[in-house]
């Protein structure tokens, strides 16, 4: 095994995104959370669902978007997450904090430890 290589492939982050997106769409209505925030979370994976499923990966629906591309667009999402944690929506209410804290958290994860250069 390579030191440098990170353990994330192409399929697995994928994996990761979908999963990701899908907890958008579903987890902070289950969770009861403010209406602002359910609705910055359901725009969220409205936009990032077809950015996922055009990506140039194993489960993409169409490949339009090279993966490293989008590597570099995944950047701005994990910074616009963490910038979002001091919306109204999100910094006065705990458990919208620390549900938008630990998926910024996971999002950067999946960032950092994807092996970006494995993909097309």
């Amino acid at each position: 095994m390579n030191l440098n290589s990170k353990p994330v492939s192409p399929k697995l982050h994928a994996i990761l995104d979908y999963a990701l997106v899908g907890s958008l769409f579903v987890l902070p209505s289950l969770l009861k959370m403010n209406k602002k925030a359910v609705k910055v979370y359901v725009a969220e994976a409205a936009v990032l669902l077809p950015y996922v499923a055009l990506t140039r990966q194993p489960l993409a629906i169409k490949d339009v978007i090279p993966f490293k591309t989008h590597g570099k667009v995944d950047l701005f999402n994990v910074a616009q997450f963490a910038i979002q944690s001091f919306m109204p929506a999100f910094k006065n209410r705990r458990k919208e904090l620390l549900f938008n804290i630990a998926f910024t958290a996971i999002a950067g994860a999946t960032v950092l430890l994807t092996d970006w250069k494995s993909g097309k």
